[in-house]
C-alpha cells in the first residue's frame, strides 16, 4: 500500500529530523495498554482541556515519547500487491475472507476480518479492459459477500445479497468474474452485514490502470491510503498512528496519492507545507484539477490527487477530524507525516 516504507533508523539517524522541524509536529501524548482502545486517551486524560490529571511536564514527555516511536513497527502489512495467474486471457485472484489477530498498535492487537489474512486486504491492480476473475472462499463465522466499489460490473456480479446473488455462506466459495471498466481509483469490500464487516477490515484496493499510459498523471511516487472507521479505531492503511507509514520523497518530485474512504465518517485530510491537486474523484480524472491544501472525504469517496514536493521537511498529514487523530492523550489514529528530502 505504501510501497516505500520507511526504516526506523533511516527515518531518525538519516533525515536529520531535528534539523527538518519535527518539533512542529502536532503533539502526541499517551501511552495504551494492550488491551486499550485504539485512538482513545489514555487513563487518566481526556479530550477536554481540563480533562485529566497529567501535568504540562509528563504531556509534554509522552508527546516526545510517541513521535519517537514514530513510524512503530507492528505485525502485519494490508494493502500489498496481489498475485494473479493467468487462465487464457484472464487474470485469475484468490481471496479468502477470515478472522485474523491485528496488531493496530504497538502491543495494540484487536480481532479483525481481513482478507487473505491482512487489512485492508491485498491491492488488486489490473489494466482497464481486463478480464478479471476473483475465486472468493468465506472462512468467517458468518455469511459475506464482495462488492466492486466503483467497477461496472454485469448485474449478478455486483455482490448484493437478496439482490444480485445469494450471500456466501460460511465455508462455501463463489467466483466473481467481469471486464476491468472504468479505469481510476476504486475499491472492495463486504456488502453483507457491512456496518460491522467492512468495519472489521473486509475492504481493499482495486485499481483500475488506464489502457493509455498518457491517461495517468506523470509522478514519482504513488501511495494508497485506506480511511476506516469503528471496532478497530480511526485507521490508516489499517495502523493508528504512531504505527503508521510515512510518505517520502526527494525534493521536487511529483506524489500521487489515492484517498479511499471505506468507513461511515466524513474524514478531512490535511497536508501540512504545501497544497494538494485533485486531479480525479470516484476514479474520474477532473476536467479541472483545483488545489487544496485540506480535502473532505465522506464515506466510500474516492479521490486522486498528486503534491509536487517543493518544500522540504517532515510535513504533518492528518485527519482534521480532530476527535479522530488528536486529543489531550495526543496523537492517534488518523496521522501521518510527508517526508521531503532537500
Amino acid at each position: 500500500m505504501l510501497k516505500e516504507l520507511v526504516p526506523r533508523r533511516r527515518f531518525v539517524a538519516g533525515l536529520g529530523l531535528a534539523g527538518l522541524g519535527l518539533a512542529a509536529l502536532p503533539a502526541c501524548t499517551g501511552s495504551r495498554t494492550a488491551n486499550a482502545e485504539p485512538g482513545t486517551p489514555a487513563a487518566g486524560e481526556g479530550h477536554g482541556a481540563t480533562a485529566g490529571a497529567s501535568t504540562a511536564e509528563e504531556m509534554d514527555r509522552h508527546h516526545a515519547e510517541r513521535m519517537r516511536a514514530f513510524p512503530a513497527k507492528t505485525e502485519g502489512l494490508g494493502g500489498q500487491p496481489l498475485a494473479f495467474r493467468m487462465e487464457g486471457d484472464v487474470k485469475v485472484f484468490e481471496l479468502t475472507a477470515q478472522p485474523v489477530q491485528w496488531e493496530l498498535e504497538p502491543g495494540v492487537r484487536k480481532e479483525a476480518w481481513g482478507y487473505n489474512g491482512v487489512v485492508p486486504g491485498p491491492e488488486i491492480r489490473v489494466t482497464e479492459g481486463d478480464r478479471v476473475r476473483i475465486l472468493f472462499r468465506n472462512d468467517l463465522p458468518e455469511s459475506s459477500s464482495i462488492h466492486w466499489h466503483g467497477v461496472v460490473t454485469p448485474n449478478a456480479m455486483d455482490g448484493v445479497p437478496y439482490v444480485t446473488q445469494e450471500p456466501v455462506k460460511p465455508g462455501d466459495t463463489f467466483t466473481y468474474e467481469f471486464v476491468a471498466l472504468p479505469a481510476g481509483s476504486h475499491m472492495y469490500h463486504s456488502h453483507h452485514n457491512a456496518a460491522e464487516q467492512v468495519a472489521k477490515g473486509l475492504l481493499g484496493a482495486f485499481i483500475v490502470e488506464p489502457r493509455d499510459p498518457a491517461a495517468r498523471p506523470v509522478v514519482d511516487h504513488e501511495y494508497t491510503l485506506i480511511l476506516n472507521d469503528g471496532p478497530l479505531g480511526f485507521t490508516l492503511n489499517g495502523k493508528g498512528f504512531p504505527a503508521t507509514q510515512a510518505l517520502t520523497a526527494r525534493l521536487g518530485e511529483r506524489v500521487l496519492i489515492r484517498f479511499m474512504n471505506a468507513g461511515t465518517l466524513h474524514h478531512p485530510m490535511h497536508l501540512h507545507g504545501m497544497p494538494m491537486e485533485v486531479v480525479a474523484r470516484d476514479g474520474w480524472p477532473l476536467p479541472q484539477p483545483y488545489k487544496c491544501d485540506t480535502i473532505d472525504l465522506a464515506p466510500g469517496t474516492r479521490v486522486d490527487v498528486v503534491v509536487t514536493c517543493d518544500n522540504p521537511g517532515v510535513w504533518a498529514f492528518h485527519c482534521h477530524v480532530l476527535p479522530h487523530a488528536e486529543s489531550r492523550a495526543g496523537m492517534f489514529g488518523m496521522v501521518t507525516a510527508l517526508i521531503v528530502e532537500g
